[in-house]
């Protein structure tokens, strides 16, 4: 079938078919479709929107709402997305490993992708009733206990394991392709300085700028330790919590970045990003060694927990370049998106600085 450029292409002819070729329907056929426009300021690698469906008949399994995902209407993100070949990855990422990680993912009712356009549609489950991170707002202690606990799940599943090899299409963390961040951080660089240069510290801004042709060395030292399935993007715009406990369930959503390499990333990532200064210094190592005896119970052979704080220092440092390029290329037009950035800047700025991860640049 033609992959549909926009959420009006999504008929209801075309829904029907991709869900009985999925196996969501067998008899039933979608009548109709509203299209409803969500995740203004959360998402800004793809557009987001919820369908309501109904149908010419019930049946069992058939969904009422549904979320569809396209391609970034904005041409940084777009520009992004091609660059590092994020599309395809969450489509393969969906279509054959979803259904093994041992934690909740969106199930996908259907999706497609055009190699020669990068044009990219998945049709997945809708975590609507679920309570939402957010990103702007941070979270609790509570909270980053449960989603560290949760990717800690994966990275244990996938440690050191030998079906790493298999996902040749996912690519490890410093693949040729992740090399690309180092132009891509030096070209956005200078927008990064002068639209949020005022909102860094002295000692922040300078290693940003002594960073930008250090990226690839760093991608270096950051392959470093053992690897593992790793999500890349790990944040709380892209976790939905079914509870309030430790022990609640945590579904996690946008696999698009997904890689091959160490799982430290996903908690400096997390910690740095969503945690408030205070509450992050208060927790950090507590959650950082949750995650270590996890990973490498019975298996830590070569990997002592200070390789894990030196990998966690050299990771945070590394999410500057994911934060410069992010906010230095992507549009953020709305208040919304105005506030995570800012969030990001704020917390990792201190993290930097509170771990003196600066020092770790090559001299």
């Amino acid at each position: 079938m033609p992959v549909p450029g926009t959420f009006e292409a999504l008929t209801p002819a075309w829904l029907t078919e991709a869900f009985r070729a999925s196996g969501v329907l067998r008899a039933a056929a979608v009548r109709d479709t509203r299209v409803e426009p969500i995740g203004i300021g959360v998402g800004f690698l793809g557009q987001l929107a919820r369908l309501h469906l109904t149908y010419d008949r019930a049946e069992a399994g058939a969904p009422a709402t549904a979320v569809a995902k396209l391609p970034s209407l904005d041409p940084g993100g777009l520009q992004v997305c091609r660059l590092f070949r994020f599309y395809e990855r969450e489509v393969r990422f969906y279509r054959e490993l979803a259904g093994t990680l041992p934690t909740r993912v969106p199930r996908c009712y259907a999706s497609a992708f055009d190699a020669e356009t990068d044009a990219s549609l998945m049709v997945l489950e809708d975590f609507g009733a679920l309570r939402m991170g957010d990103d702007a707002g941070g979270c609790s202690a509570v909270d980053a206990e449960a989603a560290i606990r949760n990717i800690t799940r994966v990275h244990a599943a996938w440690w050191r394991s030998p079906k790493l090899d298999r996902l040749e299409w996912m690519p490890v963390v410093d693949d040729p392709v992740h090399q690309f961040s180092e132009p891509a951080y030096q070209g956005s660089l200078d927008a990064f300085l002068k639209g949020f240069g005022d909102a860094l510290s002295p000692k922040v801004r300078a290693v940003t700028e002594r960073m930008a042709p250090h990226v690839i060395d760093l991608l270096h030292a950051s392959a470093e330790g053992p690897h593992t399935l790793a999500h890349g993007d790990y944040r709380l715009d892209n976790l939905f919590f079914d509870g309030a406990d430790v022990g609640a369930d945590v579904a996690t959503i946008d696999w698009q970045i997904a890689y091959r390499g160490p799982g430290i990333f996903d908690v400096a990532y997390f910690l740095s990003g969503c945690l408030e200064p205070p509450l992050r210094r208060a927790h950090e190592m507590r959650l950082l060694r949750l995650w270590y005896d996890a990973v490498t119970e019975g298996r830590a052979a070569g990997y002592s927990f200070d390789d894990a704080v030196l990998g966690y220092r050299r990771s945070v440092l590394y999410c500057n370049v994911y934060t410069v390029i992010a906010v230095g290329s992507l549009a953020a037009a709305n208040e919304r998106g105005r506030a995570v950035f800012g969030g990001w800047l704020r917390r990792r700025g201190a993290a930097i600085e509170d771990l003196d991860a600066g020092e770790l640049i090559p001299a």
